[in-house]
């Protein structure tokens, strides 16, 4: 029953996209947020759903001529220098074999988020495109809070199977990422409905991180909820949120959730922390030896680099580090474009901030500022121990800020040579 409401669902929304690329643009997005056809068990999961839209959007986007209202953006720009120099890494990588595929898996992430971007690119569509995502987002959210208070935190919060998020350090940071936009709808919300739909999610998606059992995943959202209301100076909205996860945190979860936890604090005796620490020091050796274009994606599962890196003794495992992901994979090159990304992108947010003081009827833009800054916030800390370098939702997020840009600096008058005006200077 599954497959066939999923695929009615779906499909009656074929005639649409061939008729608005738009709406393609968002069902695209809701696939790739959601990922629905994982909580099927039948023949809709063996559909290419997402390579359909994409093929029908990218048509009815030519055909419709909606490339004519296309307006670029450095960070735009920013990406395809990042996609270019992956291809160069991955030629020169140790064994092609083992970088070829994730090279693939990467490509296909930022040409969905251009097509996005490309389409999404009015005030209207972009703010249809955050409500997916928190609706999207805020299903597993909704679903992971509950159950972690009806199993007492005892069992983990998992992301949807063969999805980017799958696992519990991958359902973690999505979640905490999408905490800033469900706070956002709670001021900007349409109705009262959509208000407290907004906040219910917020508390229970929250409560969904303490279930995933992610250490990282648990500080990530202590700092992005305390950012955000640092930014956005409410004190009492941040109570709402903040007084239920630590309900929960007190009273329902269980004993080994809290030794968890605590191990944070003794890094010297955590076993798995030290583990990371192995890898990290093999990053940093490979990048070393390799400076400019690292060794290739994945490149820390090469036999030859386990042999000449891995210390005997030493079990090799995931980097567990995006920061020293993006070092061994890609070159301290490849790293400070990608830090690069990263810090532009808090940049313009932050720039949105402070424009949209200057610009009537469009106050809702600072919110969104202070949105964006805290979900960053939220995956850096998080990179800190994951292999999220080429994590999706932060490419999403990225399109997000550069579509909100776009919309400030038209609304501002701007032309196009102001979109490439330094940041600083514009801020």
């Amino acid at each position: 029953m599954r497959d066939i409401l999923l695929a009615l669902f779906l499909l009656s929304a074929l005639p649409l996209v061939l008729y608005r690329y738009q709406i393609g643009g968002l069902v695209i997005a809701f696939i790739s947020f959601m990922y629905p056809q994982s909580n099927t068990y039948g023949f809709a999961l063996s559909v290419q759903w997402i390579d359909m839209f994409f093929v029908l959007t990218v048509g009815g986007y030519i055909v419709q001529q909606g490339y004519k209202n296309y307006q670029h953006h450095p960070l735009v720009t920013a990406l395809i220098i990042l996609f270019l120099w992956t291809c160069v890494t991955t030629i020169f990588s140790f064994n092609l074999y083992y970088s070829y595929e994730p090279w693939v898996k990467f490509s296909k992430i930022l040409l969905i988020a251009y097509v996005v971007y490309a389409m999404l690119n009015t005030e209207q569509r972009l703010t249809a495109l955050m409500k997916v995502m928190v609706l999207s987002f805020g299903f597993y959210g909704i679903k992971g809070g509950l159950f972690t208070i009806i199993s007492g935190g005892t069992a983990h919060v998992l992301g949807p199977v063969n999805s980017f998020f799958g696992d519990n350090n991958g359902m973690a940071l999505v979640l905490v990422m999408s905490v800033p936009f469900m706070i956002y709808f709670v001021s900007n919300a349409e109705n009262i409905y959509q208000k407290y739909f907004s906040l219910i999610c917020a508390i229970f998606t929250s409560i969904g991180v303490l279930g995933t059992q992610s250490r990282t995943g648990f500080a990530a959202l202590v700092v992005t909820v305390l950012y955000f209301t640092w930014l956005q100076k409410k004190l009492f909205r941040a109570i709402l949120i903040i007084a239920p996860i630590a309900f929960v945190a007190i009273y329902f979860m269980p004993q080994s959730w809290t030794e968890r936890m605590g191990t944070s604090t003794n890094l010297e005796q955590d076993s798995s922390f030290q583990g990371r620490v192995d890898m990290w020091r093999a990053s940093v050796k490979i990048a070393n030896d390799h400076p400019i274009t690292g060794g290739g994606f994945d490149v820390i599962y090469v036999p030859e680099v386990i042999v000449q890196y891995i210390p005997l003794g030493v079990t090799a495992r995931a980097i567990h580090s995006g920061y020293f992901q993006m070092i061994a994979e890609h070159g301290y090159a490849g790293f400070m474009i990608w830090m690069s990304i990263l810090a532009y992108t808090y940049l313009v947010a932050r720039r949105l901030g402070r424009q949209s003081k200057d610009v009537p009827n469009m106050p809702w833009f600072n919110d969104l500022s202070i949105a964006i800054r805290s979900s960053l916030v939220g995956y850096m800390i998080l990179a800190f121990t994951a292999n999220i370098a080429f994590f999706d939702l932060l490419y999403f997020l990225i399109v997000i800020t550069t579509i909100a840009d776009n919309v400030m600096q038209k609304n501002r008058g701007s032309d196009k040579f102001d979109l490439y005006k330094p940041v600083a200077m514009a801020a």
